[in-house]
């Protein structure tokens, strides 16, 4: 144990040395989780966990995906899940595929994300595990309805909100909106994601026919209830009631 122990902190020790960029994901609980660019890497990041103390770390995910955004910063597809402890999103990618995993005691064990039994109307999805999982874009904001976004909430627990797809990879140009109230458990589609037309958005969001709903313009999202309720409202410029 003790050598295995020593392996783990020459390793992280000669990574960091030399490493291209880091990140600290979480430091929750005394624990650091931090995403760490190693000398061979481009477009991906390892994800270490460190024990209590903050001194041994220990690999618990590689080749996690990154991407550079305009500004020159760069975003780990790495999400810590809000509410509940030791709980996080992370997209690996390996062989040019890229595919969500979720874990429920910080990169110990890591699970693909079961997909929902029926689609948004009802109808039975032909998507089943091994070969077919759900996968989302975890770039963090507040408002899921925008292209590749996830929402969780402290005062909401459980409850996670984002766009993605069904398959055995994350693909960028098909999203639809999934829900879940039991962190990731089980799912269940509640929408879709409308392309845009090319040189702007599209017009207001409308029903889609069935039991769900296409967005096609910006929604900020509301929790209400602990998550209870929740509220889509439609992003827009001009006030909607200015008080005196």
């Amino acid at each position: 144990m003790e050598e295995e122990r020593n392996k783990q902190k020459n390793h992280i020790e000669t990574a960091m040395v030399f490493s291209q960029d880091l990140h600290i994901v979480s430091t929750d609980e005394k624990q650091v989780f931090l995403a760490l660019q190693e000398w061979y890497q481009t477009d991906t990041y390892n994800l270490y966990q460190s024990d209590p103390q903050g001194v041994h770390y220990s690999l618990v995910l590689d080749d996690v995906r990154s991407t550079k955004q305009p500004e020159e910063s760069v975003l780990v597809d790495v999400l810590e899940v809000r509410g509940v402890k030791g709980v996080f999103l992370a997209n690996q990618k390996l062989d040019g595929k890229v595919r969500t995993l979720i874990t429920y005691n910080k990169g110990r064990d890591w699970e693909h994300l079961a997909p929902p039994t029926n689609d948004m109307n009802g109808r039975p999805v032909s998507c089943k595990a091994p070969d077919c999982h759900l996968h989302l874009h975890l770039r963090w904001a507040d408002n899921p309805y925008v292209s590749g976004t996830v929402h969780t909430k402290d005062s909401a627990p459980g409850l996670i909100m984002g766009a993605g797809n069904l398959g055995s990879r994350l693909v960028e140009n098909k999203e639809e909106m999934y829900v879940t109230s039991d962190c990731g458990r089980t799912w269940r589609q509640v929408g879709r994601v409308a392309p845009r037309p090319c040189g702007g958005g599209g017009g207001g969001g409308g029903g889609d026919g069935g039991g769900g709903r296409v967005f096609e313009e910006e929604h900020h999202i509301l929790y209400l209830d602990h998550g209870g309720v929740i509220v889509a409202i439609k992003d827009t410029s001009i006030p909607l009631k200015i008080l005196k």
